[in-house]
């Protein structure tokens, strides 16, 4: 007698793993995988997909979560599944992962969150090895009834190219160092050499007490972080802290760049890799006036304006 097939759900939240590229920007699309495509990965399971809550991961605040995980409970007493795989952006996922572990864990099933650097439809993209990874890991935990001990983060890992495994309680930010290869000047976006004539002219205007002397705003990547509420009085630059894919967006950030540049205050975006697909939302906070730094680490980023 052929054993009985384990029911996982799965949940869609949005980000990269659900969204498609329209003229080299990557766009959410709504789009989410049926359960026929799942079953092609991996034919264990019986699959229920739902799609409670839709958000763009680098625009992610406290109330989207909480309707996020508010969906997740009630699919769970919907369906009763025996695993949870849910489809998140990747600029927040930490965030997320360490707040549903806090919250979900009661539920006493497996669950793992994954997502992709680059959408579905892609060439190279991870998001098929993503998915595989995540349902291998739920597949041993149902076979192991370990319940909620399975509660994690699968994502693709920059310097090997893998798909790694995390524990929610363990997870930070995917990172991105092995993404933003050469440092890249914004403006001729041509790779920086610190050791060239153009650094040692900005090395003599520092020196003698030239580029920005001033507070630098900085400016991190938290969800629901208040632009509106933040001042620009005695800034002599902003410095955005953007996730790992490149973006970092609100509807009260372009707003606040705009006023910093209108005030001749510089803005900048970092770090961003410095190949690949823009995000949608970096294109507005360009247009509303940011300099994107490629190719280098936050740090870097910051040391740039204070050079002016």
């Amino acid at each position: 007698m052929a054993k009985a097939k384990s029911n996982v759900l799965v949940v869609s939240l949005g980000g990269t793993i659900t969204s498609e590229i329209e003229s080299g920007v990557v766009k959410q699309s709504g789009f989410y995988w049926d359960s026929k495509f799942f079953e092609s990965i991996d034919d264990r399971f019986i699959y229920s997909t739902v799609a409670p809550s839709g958000y763009s991961s680098e625009n992610a605040t406290v109330s989207d979560y909480r309707r996020a995980i508010n969906g997740i409970v009630a699919a769970v007493n919907d369906t009763e599944p025996e695993g949870v795989l849910v489809l998140h952006g990747t600029d927040s996922v930490a965030y997320f992962a360490q707040l549903a572990v806090r919250v979900l864990s009661h539920l006493n099933v497996p669950v793992i969150i994954t997502g992709s650097k680059l959408p579905p439809s892609h060439r190279g993209s991870d998001a098929v090895g993503n998915v595989r990874l995540a349902l291998g890991f739920i597949g041993a935990a149902i076979e192991g009834k370990t319940g909620s001990k399975t509660f994690g983060v699968v994502f693709n890992d920059s310097f090997t190219g893998e798909s790694t495994f995390v524990h929610a309680s363990s997870v930070t930010s995917p990172d991105i160092s092995g993404d933003i290869k050469p440092f890249m000047d914004p403006e001729v976006k041509k790779k920086i050499d610190f050791r060239g004539s153009d650094y040692k002219k900005r090395a003599e205007i520092y020196i003698a007490g030239g580029g920005v002397s001033s507070s630098i705003l900085v400016i991190p990547s938290v969800p629901g972080f208040p632009y509106g509420s933040v001042s620009l009085e005695g800034v002599g630059a902003v410095v955005i802290e953007s996730y790992h894919s490149g973006t970092a967006e609100s509807h009260e950030l372009p707003e606040l760049v705009r006023k910093a540049v209108a005030q001749g205050i510089p803005c900048y975006l970092g770090p961003v890799p410095s190949r690949g697909s823009i995000y949608e939302s970096r294109k507005e906070l360009e247009k509303s006036g940011v300099k994107a730094l490629s190719g280098m680490p936050f740090e870097g980023c910051w040391a740039e304006a204070a050079l002016g």
